[in-house]
C-alpha cells in the first residue's frame, strides 16, 4: 500500500508541476502577445502622426514614408500593366525619363500614366503623358512641380478592399467590428 501511495503522490507532484509550468508558459505567452500588440499599435500611431505632419507641412504633395508613396488605382487607363484596384508604389523622385510610369497631381487628383515625350516649354521641362489603355495622349502637359514620383511596383487587388472603405455603410460596419474587438479585449483582461 505504501508503494502505491508513494506512486500516487509522485504522480500528483508531477501533475502539479506540469500545471505550474503550463501556467507560467501561458503567462509568458500572454506577456509576449501583449508586447507585440503594443508595438504594432505604437507603429500605426507613429506612422499616421508622421503622415499627418507631412501633409500639414506640404499640403500640395502626398505624404510619403521613406520616400515611398502608395495610391489606389481607380481607372483602367493603365491596363494591362496596372489593373483597377491595384495599389501602386511610387518612389518620390524627379529623375524621370520617357517610358517611365509616373504619378502626378492634377488639381486634387493623382494620375498614374506613362511619359511618352519630354520637352522644354518656356524654359521649363514638361512631360507629355498617356495611359497605356488610352487611345490619345493626355491633353495637358505635366510640370515637374506636380510630379509625385516614379512607379516602382504594385500590390494587386488590395485597393479593391480599400475602395470598399470609401462606402459609408462599409466604413460603419468596419468601425463597429473594430469597437467590438477592442471591447472584447478590454473586458477579457479584467
Amino acid at each position: 500500500m505504501n508503494n502505491e501511495n508513494k506512486q500516487i503522490n509522485n504522480e500528483e507532484k508531477v501533475n502539479n508541476n506540469n500545471k505550474k509550468e503550463n501556467s507560467v508558459t501561458k503567462k509568458k505567452y500572454k506577456k509576449v502577445k501583449n508586447i507585440i500588440e503594443y508595438i504594432i499599435i505604437f507603429l500605426v500611431i507613429f506612422v499616421n502622426a508622421f503622415l499627418i505632419f507631412q501633409s500639414v507641412r506640404n499640403p500640395s504633395k502626398t505624404p510619403s514614408v521613406a520616400g515611398k508613396k502608395a495610391f489606389v488605382i481607380i481607372s483602367g487607363s493603365m491596363i494591362p500593366k496596372i489593373q483597377i484596384g491595384d495599389v501602386v508604389i511610387i518612389n518620390e523622385t524627379n529623375d524621370v525619363k520617357v517610358d517611365d510610369i509616373i504619378a502626378f497631381r492634377r488639381d486634387s487628383t493623382v494620375i498614374v500614366h506613362r511619359i511618352i515625350k519630354q520637352m522644354e516649354v518656356n524654359g521649363k521641362i514638361m512631360f507629355q503623358t498617356k495611359g497605356d489603355n488610352n487611345n490619345v495622349a493626355d491633353s495637358e502637359l505635366v510640370e515637374i512641380e506636380t510630379l509625385e514620383g516614379k512607379y516602382v511596383g504594385k500590390i494587386p487587388y488590395i485597393g479593391k478592399f480599400l475602395m470598399l472603405l470609401y462606402n459609408n455603410l462599409t466604413l460603419v460596419i468596419v468601425a463597429a467590428i473594430f469597437i467590438l474587438i477592442i471591447k472584447y479585449y478590454l473586458t477579457k483582461n479584467k
